[in-house]
């Protein structure tokens, strides 16, 4: 009887995690999605930065999530710059507003 306790007290565990972790994860809408449909791995960077975003292999995608004031009000720098394995260079911006994304190499 106390095991069949347990076992149901650790399942409304998880169950119980499962649902607040999922609570706290953002809606498609909010996000802005990155997908690398090149044949290379590319690597994104801010125009302006120095530091890696991302590496994302060919079919990879990544999702980040901005301030509205990206879309609205971007910064004129406020670029994206993805550098395949060859060089090839691809660019997105100024303006990056959720629920859009950005298909490298489309």
């Amino acid at each position: 009887m106390a095991t069949s306790r347990v076992r149901a007290l650790a399942m409304g565990l998880v169950i119980a995690g499962a649902l607040a972790s999922s609570a706290c994860q953002p809606r498609a809408e909010a996000m802005f999605y990155i997908i690398n449909y090149s044949q290379e791995t590319v690597t994104v960077k801010w125009k302006w930065g120095t530091r890696t975003l991302q590496a994302l292999d060919p079919g990879e995608g990544y999702s980040y999530g901005f301030a509205d004031s990206a879309c609205t009000n971007p910064e004129p720098d406020a670029i994206l710059i993805a550098t395949s394995e060859t060089g090839k260079t691809y660019t997105y911006g100024p303006r990056i507003c959720k629920g859009t994304s950005w298909l490298i190499g489309k």
